[in-house]
């Protein structure tokens, strides 16, 4: 669930509940104003039967015997009853029945013939009146009818069903409101998007540009935000960042590129020094011999020379890899036969065991045949000395799959420590105790050029694996 989700269901949420809430209060404001409504009515239809039976009363004298009392107020009562809208009944003073509006007897009545006892009791010792809740979905109220000494003459039972009140028609009150509230919902849904897309989309952003590398854009690297809030806040403490970031790292590639160039010069320097002292030295050996008119001077200045042409030589092969390494050599691509050129490497160290497992159809890639044949025959050379000087087994096996060349250069030699085969491209890092270290880093370059990858595999103890990945290309 994304945050613009959340803060939109968030503040739909709080609508559905303030509409929630409404109706509950709407709900209970009606069912207690319906209540308060029905017993007030019904307070003021008992005070006026009351004051009917009490004037009826004064009438006859203040007082009437049990034996007339449904002679004397049975019109009466049924009278009232039709004004009112009510059941009006009339007990004597043991609690029987004497006369009802609803007539005694009928099928329809609801009226008891005889009190409850608990009511009658109430009735007569208690407080006088006597209320009966929830009574046939109703309410029975109860009072006694003293005559003008005091003594009860008889007990008026009123049933009352209640009425809706106007004002307290909480539904009614509900339907007028829901357009309303439908007219809200669609507001605060459009507020709610825009506001949650006003968080998100900086949010978003922000995202976007720190998975998109910012360092490498052109132009400026900071983000814009016009606000200033804790969004903006945020987005300044990015740019910020972002700024020291960048200083940080223009500063490390400047000392990496010092440290580089002055690596480099130390292992130019290094390296040419070797060659150069012994022709010094010859040189000067061969000035005196000349000084001296040694006898064997033509001798010496032979072997000078041949010492001379060999350090140019090696002069030569330091320069031809260093170029390699730095990809200055250009290169001269051409279509050439895997097969074919694997099998060159091969017959020229056939007499040291190597051993070629290739098809028999033609595997056409491009490159430069020099740099391939150069890279395979670094590779073939140090799987012969991965053996300690002892006999070692070689080989290369050449397959295809799909448009690619796989080149398997292997050997059964001593294998290669888990620890070093992260470095083993490394310029100036070697594994033996001679040469310049160059020599795989040479091949990793030679195999880029050609669009291609290399990769190596050893298990540190029973050989070591390289395999050449180039493209395949398809002449037909």
């Amino acid at each position: 669930m994304g945050l613009r989700f959340r803060i939109f269901l968030g503040m739909m949420a709080v609508v559905v509940c303030a509409l929630l809430a409404t109706g509950f209060v709407a709900y209970r404001y009606g069912v207690d104003a319906e209540a308060t409504y029905n017993a007030q009515r019904l307070l003021r239809k008992e005070a006026a039967l009351q004051r009917s039976l009490s004037y009826m009363l004064e009438r006859m004298g203040g007082s009437v015997g049990q034996d007339s009392l449904a002679i004397v107020f049975t019109d009466r009562i049924c009278e009232l009853a039709d004004v009112h809208s009510l059941t009006f009944s009339l007990y004597n003073g043991r609690g029987h029945l004497v006369t009802t509006s609803a007539g005694p007897g009928s099928p329809d009545s609801t009226v008891a013939l005889d009190l409850d006892e608990d009511v009658f009791r109430s009735a007569i010792e208690g407080p006088g009146r006597t209320e009966i809740p929830n009574v046939r979905g109703g309410t029975e109220v109860v009072w006694p009818l003293r005559g003008g000494s005091g003594e009860v003459l008889a007990l008026g039972h009123v049933h009352y069903d209640p009425r809706e009140a106007e004002e307290a028609d909480w539904k009614a009150f509900l339907v007028r409101l829901t357009p309303v509230y439908l007219l809200l919902f669609l507001l605060v849904g459009l507020l709610a998007f825009s506001l949650s897309n006003s968080i998100v989309w900086p949010l978003r952003r922000l995202s976007l540009d720190m998975r998109s590398n910012p360092l490498q854009r052109e132009g400026s690297q900071t983000l814009e935000y016009r606000w200033k809030d804790e969004i903006g806040a945020l987005v300044s403490a990015y740019n910020g960042l972002l700024l020291k970031l960048e200083e940080s790292m223009n500063a490390r590639a400047s000392l990496e590129r010092e440290g580089a160039w002055r690596e480099m010069a130390q292992q130019v320097a290094h390296e040419i020094k070797n060659p150069l002292t012994p022709l010094k030295l010859g040189a000067q050996h061969l000035e005196r011999a000349w000084s001296d008119k040694a006898p064997d001077f033509e001798a010496r200045l032979q072997r000078y020379t041949q010492t001379t042409v060999q350090q140019i030589d090696a002069l030569s092969h330091i320069a031809e890899g260093f170029a390699l390494l730095a990809t200055d050599g250009k290169a001269e691509p051409t279509v050439l036969d895997m097969v074919n050129v694997a099998a060159d490497v091969v017959n020229l160290h056939e007499a040291e065991g190597a051993v070629l497992e290739a098809p028999e159809f033609p595997l056409f890639v491009r490159a430069d045949r020099t740099r391939l044949t150069r890279a395979l025959n670094n590779l073939i050379r140090n799987a012969l000395e991965s053996n300690g000087g002892n006999p070692v087994d070689v080989g290369i096996r050449i397959r295809s799959e799909n448009d690619t060349v796989y080149v398997e250069v292997w050997d059964r030699g001593l294998g290669i420590e888990q620890g070093r085969l992260a470095r083993i491209f490394e310029p100036k890092f070697t594994t033996k105790t001679h040469g310049l270290g160059l020599g795989l880093a040479m091949v990793q370059a030679i195999v880029k050029g050609a669009k291609g990858a290399i990769r190596v595999e050893s298990d540190g103890a029973t050989g070591t694996t390289f395999t050449l990945s180039l493209p395949l290309i398809d002449l037909m």
